[in-house]
């Protein structure tokens, strides 16, 4: 009797069902293209033809090989959660490799900026939008995702008031802008509709993370200001402002959304 040989598991066709399993659990975009970047890593590494090939004994000599080269604990925590999508789509199950031991985390230490140096990289940014998008996530402790995130009617200009909704594993919460940065939302609304972005794209879409980290960067670099800051350092900069106001940590949280300091 002929043996049946099972037909290889297209790549495209698995890689595209990642895709749709992250873009479902709200994922977002920068996270999805990084592991979707881990795993054809991980295919050219190996030459893989047929996904049912791999083993979970491949899987963790790649991982270690990776721990051998000095990769970051970043970096090797992101291989390993793509390669457990990727052995879960495949397999149906999950990956399981015991004992095997990553790389201690580096705890980086947060770069707070002074107001005055948030005003620097503000006013060297290369135009008023992308000047009142440093302003307001600092002064509303927004992470990146959130400002991209920011439409018309979250904002109450009355109130200073920012609603933010729920992203993935973050809940929504509202927190508080500066009054200075009231005249220039007005503006920035202009005729836009309660559901369009405040920041929107060329297209009129979404920006990415990665557009807001890249003017923020030619921004700090423009500034003089010399500091290792991201576009996070602002949301770290107001943590440490309102703390050093007395403001208590518990509302402080409830601001930043966040369960600790």
């Amino acid at each position: 009797m002929n043996q049946v040989t099972p037909h290889p598991l297209s790549l495209s066709r698995l890689f595209s069902a990642i895709q749709g399993n992250l873009e479902q659990r709200a994922y977002s975009p920068q996270t999805i293209k990084a592991y979707l970047g881990q795993l054809r890593n991980f295919v050219r590494n190996k030459n893989l033809k047929n996904p049912r090939e791999v083993t979970e004994v491949e899987i963790r000599q790649y991982l270690s090989e990776l721990i051998k080269q000095g990769k970051s604990r970043s970096t090797v925590d992101q291989a390993y959660n793509a390669l457990s999508y990727f052995h879960k789509a495949v397999y149906n199950e999950d990956l399981v490799l015991e004992g095997f031991k990553r790389p201690r985390k580096k705890k980086l230490k947060p770069v707070v900026l002074t107001i005055s140096e948030v005003k620097k990289i503000a006013i060297s940014a290369e135009n008023l939008k992308h000047r009142l998008m440093i302003e307001l996530a600092y002064t509303a402790g927004l992470r990146v995702s959130e400002l991209v995130a920011v439409k018309v009617q979250h904002i109450n200009l009355e109130k200073l008031k920012l609603f933010v909704p729920g992203i993935g594993k973050f809940g929504a919460r509202t927190t508080i802008f500066s009054m200075g940065l009231k005249d220039a939302l007005q503006r920035q609304i202009g005729n836009k509709g309660p559901d369009d972005y405040l920041f929107p794209s060329e297209r009129g879409g979404k920006l990415t993370t990665r557009s807001v980290t890249k003017f923020f960067k030619m921004a700090l670099k423009t500034s003089g200001v010399e500091k290792e800051a991201t576009p996070h350092s602002l949301r770290q900069s107001f943590t440490a402002f309102m703390l050093a106001k007395g403001n208590d940590k518990a509302s402080v949280r409830n601001l930043l959304g966040r369960r600790a300091l």
